[in-house]
């Protein structure tokens, strides 16, 4: 099998569906191409039997031979399209299965800041739906790709018959098709302009659900956001329409032409040239049985596109993650890594820019040392930069400039890696798990004590895989995502406002009884809070004030 997050496999330039299918997946081209050859002939041949033993008939025989040659090329068509079917499939699941891997490998090593401007509506849309619709697309491909095979024999035949008719057959589908393709540019942008549509409104769901709290409580809020999803699904249902429009007409004109062309060769062919009534009615026969095949073609080039603009935003999206992944996985291993002695910001400084490079937020220069087990607080208020700055101290953000040490080495591109390996964090946004990830040696029977020592007995249970409900409130999920920080035993805890939405009871057993025992175990606890009652448990309190750093007394 072809490995999904081999580098040969990423795409430099934008190729078509078919293509990146067939880098995606070891197929065996020219097996296909024979099977598919194999299989045009046959049917073909199916033809020509046909006639051939329909004018026998007509002479009141009956030959056995075009009987046993009819059995001969339905089994040869039976058996070669079955292969070439069942083999696209394969492919084509095999071609998604080794994109979405090799995206979601390539995500992983994304930095976060890189991650958050792509934005999840955008990678979820992609590696979801887009990857969904060029699986579901493909056996209808394959299929119409079959068709232009047996329309290419069927030609063949017809200028057995009749080069003349082969002649006008050739011009009026070049014609149709022509015609066909031209409409193609505004159908493109059009359908291109769905999918935007799509993800738009993907967004808009989003906030429906995540935001269901807010709207319940506020009518107008709740009528204005519905507003915009309806405004958005308008905006796409009529694209659709339109573009469905142009997709009728030009089937539409599509039949036509082909019902001209069985015109063409029944009413003027006889006039400009001589032949038998038997060519003839081989001839009405043979444009018959490609017309079906013919209509199959044109009515799968919409699905093709598609497929191809689906193919196109996989393309996009992944060279949008190549830009941003981190590259250098391969990290110099450092001794003075191993163990957190003390941590120096110097200058650091980061800024969030907008579309024109302008700077929205500032963040620093910031001073400051952080030392082995001390307990110290973070204060400020809300977009003061709290958590733009613990993204920063654990690296997931770069700085623009300034230095980060540990130990009094530098932390650059070279073995931030190993750095983040010192720190247990539960943030804001924190995601709560099902399953505790990123800890060996699990044991369920520790995990149940952690969960009845925090107060969430009957509430939920560690089956040895995973927490049976995590369906909990927010300050109960915080705590089950305290309990995997407390699991993973990192050196450097950083915890933001995970009091924030707890009862006093457990505030006060957080604050004198796990926040003194973590400090005897020389933990070292980085964390938010504003519950100034308990502030002569830490060492030191800080205060974030406008993007800076400065020292907070504890009265």
């Amino acid at each position: 099998m072809t490995n999904p997050l081999s580098n040969k496999n990423i795409p430099s330039k934008h190729i078509s569906f078919i293509n990146i299918i067939l880098q995606n997946s070891n197929a065996p081209l020219k097996t296909i191409l024979f099977y598919t050859v194999l299989s045009g002939i046959a049917n073909a041949g199916l033809l020509s039997v046909i006639n051939s033993a329909s004018n026998s008939a007509n002479n009141g025989t009956v030959n056995i031979r075009y009987v046993a040659l009819f059995a001969i090329e339905i089994a040869i068509f039976y058996i070669t399209k079955r292969y070439i079917l069942r083999k696209s499939v394969e492919i084509v699941e095999v071609s998604i299965y080794n994109i979405r891997l090799r995206l979601l490998e390539k995500l992983r090593n994304c930095e976060l800041f890189a991650m958050e401007l792509i934005g999840k509506s955008e990678i979820f849309t992609r590696i979801s739906n887009d990857a969904n619709f060029i699986s579901q697309s493909a056996a209808v491909i394959v299929n119409a790709t079959q068709a232009v095979v047996l329309v290419f024999f069927t030609l063949l035949y017809i200028a057995y018959l009749s080069f003349k008719a082969f002649l006008i057959t050739v011009a009026v589908i070049s014609f149709g098709t022509t015609y066909y393709l031209r409409r193609q540019k505004e159908i493109n942008q059009e359908l291109r302009a769905v999918n935007l549509n799509e993800t738009a409104l993907y967004d808009q769901v989003e906030n429906l659900i995540n935001g269901f709290k807010e709207i319940k409580i506020n009518s107008l809020k709740n009528d204005n956001l519905f507003d915009d999803i309806k405004e958005t699904s308008t905006i796409g249902k009529d694209t659709k329409i339109k573009t469905g429009l142009r997709f009728v007409v030009g089937f539409m004109f599509s039949e036509m032409v082909f019902y001209l062309l069985l015109a063409s060769v029944v009413f003027l062919l006889p006039q400009f040239n001589n032949m038998f009534p038997s060519t003839l009615t081989r001839l009405t026969a043979a444009i018959l049985f490609i017309i079906g095949p013919l209509e199959n073609i044109v009515s799968t080039i919409p699905l093709f596109i598609k497929a191809n603009i689906a193919t196109d935003n996989i393309q996009k999206l992944e060279s949008r993650i190549d830009e941003a992944k981190d590259m250098n996985t391969q990290q110099i291993p450092s001794s003075d890594l191993l163990e957190f002695k003390k941590i120096e910001l110097k200058d650091l400084l980061f800024k969030y820019v907008d579309e024109n490079r302008q700077s929205t937020f500032a963040l620093g220069p910031i001073n400051y040392t952080f030392k082995k087990g001390e307990i110290l607080c973070i204060v400020g208020g809300n977009g003061s930069g709290k958590s733009t700055f613990l993204k920063l101290l654990t690296s997931l953000y770069q700085p623009e400039s300034g230095t980060l040490t540990l130990n009094d080495v530098p932390i650059t591109a070279e073995n931030f890696l190993q750095y983040r390996e010192l720190f247990s964090i539960v943030f804001t946004d924190f995601y709560l798990f099902p399953k505790i990830y990123g800890v060996e040696k699990l044991s369920a029977e520790k995990v149940n004590k952690f969960i009845e020592l925090m107060g969430l007995k009957g509430k939920t249970f560690f089956d040895g895989e995973k927490f049976t409900n995590v369906k909990l409130s927010t300050g109960q999920r915080k705590r089950l995502a305290f309990i995997c920080c407390l699991l993973e035993d990192k050196p450097i805890m950083v915890l933001d406002e995970v009091t924030a939405d707890q009862d006093p009871e457990f505030k006060k057993f957080f604050y004198l009884t796990i926040l003194p025992d973590l400090k005897k175990q020389g933990k070292t606890v980085i964390m938010v809070s504003h519950d100034d009652k308990y502030f002569e448990q830490f060492d030191r309190i800080v205060k974030m004030e406008y993007g800076k750093l400065v020292d907070y007394p504890i009265a």
